[in-house]
């Protein structure tokens, strides 16, 4: 992709599953790669892994999006380390999926900092020198429960189309700056987190796992489960030169799985 060599991009829940993709993608792109993560030992081996595919650097940058000091120090040693922020790539880790009456006022408000307060914190640190310079790339990485509605999953549904509609909001404000702001509702993607999903299924519905994995690949057209890294081909596209027309969309990258055609 064109305008990506040495550009300096943020990769938020990068431990594992999506982020780890899209960190790896941006890496072999030839990006400065910050990545970031509540784990720290899962975060270092996942920097030193990409390190040694991509040949790039990328370093590890331990954060809990839920508390919003974490955030701040993060944002403070990036632009220490690199001066500059060119890509901010909003990923973030999986809230609690349960019936909503079993949902507390903890679990809200922990999503609430995760999805939104951590967004608005980063997005206001990194903004005023984008306007300076005239150009950056903002993508929030969500989920098909933006798009179509699951049992369950009250949280992921009502945060993750929040975040949807900032960017919404933003992409008008500062496409003036060169600054586009865009979010992704990916659908079934081979990760840890898929995993958790078909176990719960499975134990709920008696079954075995490979069978959980089967009734959930039955509603998806392509018949297949995605890889982290094909959605971090389409945020290494976001990220480029050869994308600075799109603004302000929402992409679904899901196999076909919503039916909705708007």
């Amino acid at each position: 992709m064109r305008g990506l060599e040495g550009k300096v991009a943020i990769v938020t829940a990068a431990s594992s599953g999506i982020g780890k993709g899209i960190a790896k993608v941006l890496s072999s792109e030839g990006c400065i790669v910050h990545i970031s993560s509540r784990d720290r030992a899962k975060l270092e081996k996942s920097a030193e892994e990409i390190r040694k595919e991509t040949g790039k650097q990328v370093n590890a940058v331990p954060c809990d999006l839920t508390r919003p000091a974490d955030v701040t120090r993060m944002l403070s040693e990036v632009k220490k380390k690199s001066g500059k922020v060119d890509f901010l790539v909003i990923n973030f880790g999986d809230p609690k999926v349960a019936p909503f009456l079993e949902i507390t006022d903890e679990d809200w408000d922990s999503s609430m900092n995760m999805f939104l307060k951590s967004s608005v914190t980063m997005i206001r640190s990194i903004l005023p020198e984008m306007i300076s310079n005239g150009d950056g790339r903002v993508v929030f990485v969500t989920s098909l429960t933006t798009k179509q509605a699951l049992e369950n999953f009250s949280i992921s549904a009502s945060l993750r189309a929040a975040v949807v509609s900032l960017s919404k909001v933003l992409s008008i404000e500062y496409a003036k700056n060169g600054i586009t702001f865009n979010s992704i509702s990916q659908g079934y993607i081979m990760t840890p987190r898929l995993e958790s999903i078909a176990r719960r299924n499975a134990e709920k519905m008696n079954i075995s796992l490979d069978q959980a994995y089967d009734a959930i690949r039955q509603g998806i057209p392509a018949r297949r489960f995605g890889k982290p890294e094909e959605i971090g081909h389409l945020v290494s596209f976001l990220c480029s030169s050869d994308a600075s027309y799109i603004n302000g969309a929402n992409i679904q990258i899901d196999g076909g799985v919503v039916r909705f055609p708007l």
